[in-house]
């Protein structure tokens, strides 16, 4: 979250303030404008104005954070504090997962206005040279395949020092989360591990072998194909 950011956040959260509290919502739909990131925000301070004295010594985005993070089982503050900023032209909607490769988020292509999946180092690692130079073979990698069933790569961007990968955001559930809902018919089955076979040999055929493949990585599409889309 940029330095500009925050002082649009603490302004708008005070004059919120200042409002009647059946005001507030008329008065946050014009301040914010289109912004919905930005009143989300701001709504979610609100819902601690009885905490407002602690505001001077907890700056308004490390609230933000606390209460997605309180909303959202699994989400740690520094992932919920990603949502609502802004990567260059790319601004970060929502998490979608996190594994050893960084955090994945959903996030919307100011410039050509489709959401895609963006992919982040940790900040605690986020200098780490090894990382940075992972992440840039995972970029190289993922720009040599073009298969149906492999999410593609938009590019490998930075931004404020910051590297991250610009990936086709795959919509649908995980296999996880299909299996989690119950068996799964036999026909069905074969269908799945047909698909994933058939990327995997795509990928093995450019020397690449995939370390990290599980159902959380793999996402069934409303067509029905599968497409690997991991963390």
């Amino acid at each position: 979250m940029t330095p500009e950011r925050w002082q649009q956040i603490e302004k708008l959260f005070h004059d919120a303030l200042e409002q009647k509290p059946g005001e507030r919502s008329a008065f946050l739909a014009e301040a914010c404008g289109g912004d919905q990131a930005l009143r989300r925000q701001i709504e979610s301070l609100l819902v601690h104005e009885a905490d407002a004295e602690d505001f001077i010594e907890l700056p308004a985005p490390a609230m933000v954070a606390r209460e997605l993070a309180s909303r959202e089982p699994g989400l740690l503050e520094g992932q919920a504090f990603m949502i609502g900023t802004k990567l260059a032209h790319y601004e970060i909607t929502g998490h979608l997962g996190s594994g050893g490769m960084g955090d994945v988020y959903r996030a919307t292509d100011g410039k050509l206005g489709r959401s895609v999946a963006i992919k982040i180092i940790p900040d605690g690692i986020a200098n780490d040279a090894e990382r940075v130079s992972q992440l840039k073979r995972e970029a190289r990698v993922l720009a040599s395949l073009n298969h149906p069933n492999i999410a593609a790569i938009y590019g490998l961007e930075e931004s404020g020092g910051r590297n991250f990968l610009v990936m086709e955001l795959v919509a649908g559930e995980t296999l996880a989360e299909r299996i989690a809902r119950g068996p799964m018919a036999l026909e069905e089955v074969l269908e799945v591990a047909r698909q994933i076979a058939e990327a995997l040999e795509a990928a093995h055929e450019k020397g690449i072998v995939h370390r990290d493949l599980k159902p959380a990585n793999l996402k069934l599409m409303p067509d029905g194909k599968f497409a690997g889309a991991g963390t």
